[in-house]
């Protein structure tokens, strides 16, 4: 018996599955033992990737999303001592190289036990992430119940729109005054835009529609944000290490290590 042809999926409903998809996701990555840290670490960018296409939606989604995105916020912030504890260790390791210093050496060793520490501190609150795995799959529940039938492909090329101008807004404040606050909402937003864009690129794949007149627009607004976000994300890492660094009280052993650091800054210095 020959098997019925595929149904090529509406714009709404290709949005509806890329949520779900995200959510599953996220709870294979909080159920990953083998490497806590890595499924810590895709789990946060699992929940930027489903916080930004929701906003795709938020003119029509309304009051619905509020309670969603604070689930989501409550899920990341629990995350983020873990992801940052992580982040701080691994940098280190590079910016020691393979031949790291006894000062780098003694540093990281102290990194490492507290974000070891940090870890086991968070299992023995949530065991094997349970609660936080069953937080994940009410969220899937909500988003299900969304009217996702109302976001029509004007929705969103208005919201990515809108959201580009947000980023140029964030930039213009950079501009003015390269707040760590102002650095911090520039890059947030330029993250979003590309993860948005991204997503949209995929929509459109999975509904065999063209991009017409946005898609050099896109394209390359695709490109710009990835290499933005990516720098701001390398800068905002470096300083989050050398506050960490900080926080050993040790500074004969972490002097050198801070004035590295700088020096890896100054790369970052247009930005």
């Amino acid at each position: 018996m020959p098997m019925p042809p595929k149904t090529t999926p509406t714009i709404p409903m290709a949005l509806a599955l890329f949520a779900s998809r995200e959510c599953r996701g996220i709870a294979r990555a909080l159920a990953n033992t083998k490497d806590r840290h890595a499924g810590i670490h895709a789990a946060r960018k699992g929940l930027r990737r489903l916080k930004s296409l929701l906003r795709l939606g938020a003119d029509t989604f309304g009051g619905s999303l509020a309670e969603i995105e604070a689930r989501i916020g409550k899920l990341a912030t629990g995350l983020s001592p873990l992801r940052d504890a992580h982040v701080a260790a691994t940098l280190a390791h590079h910016l020691a190289g393979p031949r790291p210093s006894a000062a780098w050496g003694d540093a990281i060793t102290t990194l490492e036990h507290r974000r070891d520490g940090r870890l086991v501190e968070a299992l023995h609150k949530d065991p094997r992430f349970l609660k936080r795995r069953r937080a994940v799959r009410d969220l899937g529940d909500l988003i299900e119940r969304l009217p996702w039938r109302a976001l029509k492909r004007g929705v969103i090329e208005a919201a990515l729109d809108k959201q580009q101008r947000r980023v140029v807004t964030a930039e213009k404040r950079v501009r003015k005054a390269a707040t760590p606050a102002n650095l911090h909402c520039w890059r947030r937003r330029a993250r979003r835009l590309r993860m948005q864009l991204q997503y949209w690129k995929r929509v459109l794949r999975a509904t065999h529609k063209t991009a017409h007149h946005r898609a050099k627009h896109d394209k390359a607004a695709t490109q710009a944000m990835s290499k933005l976000s990516d720098a701001l994300g390398a800068k905002q890492d470096l300083r989050a290490l050398r506050a960490q660094l900080h926080l050993l009280r040790k500074p004969a052993i972490t002097a050198p290590l801070v004035a590295q650091i700088a020096t890896e800054l100054k790369k970052y210095r247009k930005l």
